[in-house]
């Protein structure tokens, strides 16, 4: 083989190397985009007994939920404090979505909130990629979040042990 034939080769080689490593960027990047919170709600604490906990559910049925103090009412049972993973039916979920979507979710504020007034507990809870924080004066959401806490509570959880208290 001449050396002219050998530096072509090489070019080619080089070549065909970039553009596989584009196009697995490229893959990455659609895959990374395409996977986004369906359906997320915490709660943040008070001075008193609210409940504590952070949920997120992914599109692809992947969920986690980190329950903190006085979870036992609002999810119906008694679950360890500490992490805890599942995964679940996307309709069920994409449901607790066309709720939000019917109370006019999308339509809402980011947030609502009066930093003078204390010891209110905040709620913040997202939808389709779109969160509302609700600590006060904002809208009435008592029913999305108890079809949240009623799925959350029928879900089949797994702790992390390694996070547990």
């Amino acid at each position: 083989m001449t050396r002219a034939s050998l530096l072509s080769l090489s070019a080619l080689a080089v070549a065909l190397f970039t553009a596989t490593l584009v196009g697995c960027a490229d893959t990455k990047d659609v895959t990374a985009t395409d996977v986004e919170v369906l359906v997320g709600l915490q709660r943040t604490a008070c001075y008193g007994r609210c409940p504590v906990y952070e949920l997120s559910v992914l599109n692809t049925g992947e969920a986690t939920l980190n329950v903190g103090r006085f979870c036992e009412e609002a999810f119906g049972r008694s679950m360890e404090m500490g992490m805890h993973r599942a995964n679940v039916d996307v309709g069920l979920w994409r449901m607790v979505a066309d709720l939000a979507s019917d109370m006019g979710y999308d339509t809402l504020q980011t947030r609502y909130d009066d930093p003078m007034v204390m010891d209110l507990p905040a709620t913040i809870v997202t939808v389709n990629g779109k969160t509302v924080y609700n600590r006060y004066g904002g809208p009435n959401l008592k029913d999305l979040y108890a079809r949240i806490e009623r799925l959350i509570g029928t879900t089949d959880w797994k702790a992390d042990p390694s996070t547990a208290r």
